[in-house]
């Protein structure tokens, strides 16, 4: 009796859910047909500028679009164009950082346009996900939105995009810092410290430098390179991957240098180190400029020079709160 009773309970719950989706499929099928059908926001049209491209490489091509850039393009007085590596998801790092070093109320380079501050990230096919970017860009106006797929094995892409969105949309500028989403930055004093030629070139590379680096032989690496890719025992001298400034002449050099070897998963070794190489494009340490860790945000360490404070960009920064707080600490020491 009781399993009688059961089974006609199971029954009845059936009936009543179908019938809910039945009366209710066009209500359905109209809410998934107006979530998918996202528009980004349009490229401003150039007839000399193209939104197509491919990154060529011995091996294999990759093509890509930039499905949006920012309205706001570079000006004759833009010096530095920033693209800060981010995912699609990481909302509320992208707000701090707007909050922060990126904010023109902060920043009197990125108040005057001297700076482009722009997030480049890879379009989803989450609707959800996809309708709150879409309300991001509208709001914002900074994100550059790339049809690559979203892989840290494909980060070599997302780099050659950075420097092709340099190339068609702000090669006035004299340089490119490519930098991740978990650094908390001093605007200003990155900024001032490119009219100091010891720091900055336009024929040059900027960064921490990484020299007698084994490349990894562990197949199960994420960091695995196979002698077939790569045979010495060390890679060349190459900058450490979460910020780097690459000057605007050798830029188009990279990108053309680039057809010429195997794709890597590596991106900081390939284009910072390999092509380097190759192109014998000069490397300038940025390495008393710049942590690595939070841990080394500490009074010794952040100390001045010259009137100055030395440090100006912190890494690993893991999450909005702790960019909050690494900004508050190099922004607070005091120079006389």
């Amino acid at each position: 009796m009781n399993l009688c009773r059961r089974l006609w309970k199971y029954i009845l719950i059936s009936i009543i859910l179908y019938a809910l989706i039945f009366l209710n499929l066009d209500r359905i099928r109209t809410f998934s047909s107006e979530s998918s059908a996202i528009e980004f926001i349009e490229i401003p049209r150039n007839e000399s500028k193209t939104n197509s491209f491919i990154a060529h490489f011995k091996d294999q091509n990759h093509s890509y679009q930039f499905l949006t850039v920012p309205k706001k393009l570079c000006t004759n007085n833009t010096k530095l164009q920033i693209t800060i590596l981010s995912t699609a998801g990481n909302f509320d790092i992208r707000q701090a950082i707007r909050d922060t070093w990126a904010n023109p109320n902060n920043s009197k380079h990125v108040l005057n346009n001297d700076v482009r501050i722009s997030f480049i990230i890879s379009a989803v096919e989450n609707e959800f996900l996809s309708f709150a970017l879409q309300k991001e860009i509208e709001k914002y106006d900074d994100l550059i939105v790339t049809s690559l797929y979203e892989s840290y094995e494909l980060l070599i892409l997302k780099v050659h995009a950075i420097l092709s969105y340099k190339q068609n949309y702000c090669d006035s500028a004299d340089f490119q810092l490519k930098i991740d989403d978990d650094m908390a930055v001093d605007m200003d004093g990155l900024f001032d410290s490119l009219s100091d030629k010891r720091l900055a070139n336009v024929d040059a590379i900027s960064g921490i430098i990484w020299k007698n680096s084994p490349p990894v032989r562990e197949k199960k690496h994420r960091w695995y390179v196979p002698t077939s890719l790569y045979s010495q025992k060390y890679f060349p001298p190459y900058i450490d991957g979460p910020i780097y400034l690459i000057g605007r002449n050798i830029i188009p050099k990279m990108l053309e240098e680039a057809k010429n070897y195997n794709q890597w998963v590596i991106e900081d070794v390939f284009w910072t180190g390999i092509i380097a190489k190759a192109l014998r494009i000069k490397q300038i340490n940025w390495s008393t400029h710049l942590l690595r860790y939070v841990i080394e945000l500490i009074p010794s360490r952040l100390k001045c020079s010259k009137g100055k404070p030395l440090i100006y960009a912190v890494h690993n920064m893991k999450g909005p709160i702790m960019i909050h707080d690494g900004y508050k600490k190099l922004k607070g020491v005091k120079c006389e």
